[in-house]
């Protein structure tokens, strides 16, 4: 074979990858429901019976967001800052009929702000949890997570950085706590939307440490498209507790985006499948010719 050939085919396997998945869009959009899950609001599949709350960035306003919870009825969301005034780094904002709409503590102040909702019975404590970025700069949220905010609690040990995220296949540390005090043995669960549920036991710490799964679904390109490498999956992490008489549940939820390497391991992985073949060819032909001399002798 001629070496342009070759090269040729092997350019043609590395591109492989990036037609073979799909992006599922920016931000945490879902993709379409599958058979036997209905759609929430929205057109919003359901994937998680877990509290969660759902934050969408508001029009032309990087320091507002609209958040919807789900999975629990709270008249409203509590919001935590890390930084600006102290009389407003905790804040209320009432529930409407879609929801709230939060922003940040200040107006070019922002960072992770920390967003809770809560429902309460005499029996049982529910509440959801999640971090929203604000663009603007801000203090690091440390202290802020540091801060105990309400019973049961299970928060990031530590959150991202700017321009960063949970991915596929990375592990990442969570700090479950009761009463402000670190909770050992305590089960952790984690649901994706793509369908993955594993758990983790907290340690003497409180620490659990929690391996993100490789679970974004091959899809058809979709208007000449490949991969986007800002596609998102959503997730929940979930914990609860029983103390005198009294139900405590507890979430957390954001996104996670796709491994880096996935579409490099598979474009390599398809170019030495192609090389073995061409290898192999001539073998074959060659057989073949043999072959083809014995069955006329």
């Amino acid at each position: 074979m001629k070496p342009l050939t070759f090269l040729t085919i092997l350019a043609t396997a590395l591109a492989l990858p990036a037609h073979a998945q799909h992006s599922h869009g920016a931000g945490v959009a879902a993709p379409a429901a599958p058979e036997g899950r209905p759609a929430g609001r929205g057109g919003m599949r359901e994937w998680t019976r877990q509290p969660i709350l759902i934050g969408r960035p508001a029009k032309d306003d990087r320091a507002a967001a609209g958040i919807t919870a789900r999975g629990l009825v709270a008249s409203g969301v509590t919001v935590f800052a890390a930084d600006g005034p102290t009389e407003r780094r905790k804040r209320d904002f009432p529930n409407g009929p879609e929801g709230t709409s939060i922003d940040a503590v200040a107006p070019k102040t922002g960072n992770y702000h920390w967003v809770i909702a809560r429902e309460e019975s005499p029996d049982t404590v529910k509440v959801a949890s999640t971090a929203w970025y604000f663009g603007n700069p801000g203090d690091a949220p440390s202290d802020m997570l540091a801060q105990s905010k309400h019973e049961l609690e299970l928060v990031p040990a530590p959150l991202p950085r700017e321009h960063r995220s949970y991915r596929e296949a990375e592990k990442w540390r969570f700090l479950v706590r009761f009463n402000g005090q670190p909770l050992a043995a305590q089960t952790v669960a984690l649901e994706t939307e793509f369908g993955s549920r594993s758990t983790a036991i907290t340690d003497a710490n409180g620490i659990a440490t929690i391996v993100f799964p490789r679970d974004f679904k091959p899809a058809p390109k979709v208007d000449g498209e490949g991969d986007d490498p800002r596609a998102r999956g959503r997730f929940v992490l979930s914990t609860e507790k029983e103390d005198s008489g009294k139900r405590y549940l507890t979430a957390f939820n954001h996104s996670y985006t796709q491994d880096p390497e996935r579409s490099r391991s598979l474009g390599w992985g398809a170019a030495f499948g192609i090389l073995g073949m061409v290898a192999a060819t001539p073998l074959l032909r060659r057989r073949q010719q043999t072959q083809g001399g014995k069955d006329h002798a």
